[in-house]
């Protein structure tokens, strides 16, 4: 169960591995310049908002785009480990294959050697983001794209892929009755 406040959210940004198409997992890979460029542009959509705090995974990938949407916000940025990406385990580094069924496999309790179960990486999502969300105001959450997988099933968003790098999503909880939480692109 995910505490019904809004919230934003955003992936990092791009990363060499996102284009090679590996694993990254608990690998503390940095932005590419292209992600330098996608969270730049994402902080000018951010500007406005009323954003109240910043909450990041540690890895740098997720704190260099809390980094860049901070230049214009100009707020608190809290380091959660609970928001760090999945550990794949054996997994990280190498490249996924155009059949590749990890992701699926994986949340259906299929674990890879020394990777972290859907269930537990679950646990510590949610428990991240009621820290987070427990709080007064209105939070931006950055982190990763697995992070997300969790979440939207739980909000019973109709989404099929990762979300893309480096575009903020506002989420806004179910109206009474209704199990479906919204989101839209800021």
């Amino acid at each position: 169960m995910i505490i019904e406040k809004p919230f934003y959210y955003i992936r990092h940004g791009q990363t060499d591995w996102n284009v090679e198409g590996r694993f990254q997992g608990s690998q503390d890979i940095p932005l590419n310049d292209e992600g330098i460029g996608q969270a730049h542009r994402a902080k000018t959509l951010l500007e406005n908002l009323p954003i109240t705090h910043i909450y990041s995974s540690p890895l740098i990938r997720a704190r260099a785009t809390a980094d860049i949407a901070n230049s214009v916000l100009n707020l608190d940025i809290t380091e959660i480990s609970g928001l760090q990406e999945c550990g794949f385990g054996v997994l990280e580094g190498t490249l996924r294959g155009p059949n590749n069924t990890y992701s699926e496999d994986w949340r259906q309790g299929m674990t890879p050697d020394k990777a972290e179960t859907y269930v537990d990486f679950t646990a510590r999502v949610f428990a991240a983001f009621n820290s987070v969300l427990e709080n007064a105001g209105t939070p931006l959450i950055v982190a990763h794209g697995a992070v997300f997988w969790p979440v939207h099933s739980h909000m019973q968003l109709d989404l099929e892929v990762t979300l893309p790098n480096a575009i903020p999503i506002h989420l806004t909880p179910p109206a009474k009755g209704s199990g479906c939480w919204s989101m839209e692109n800021v």
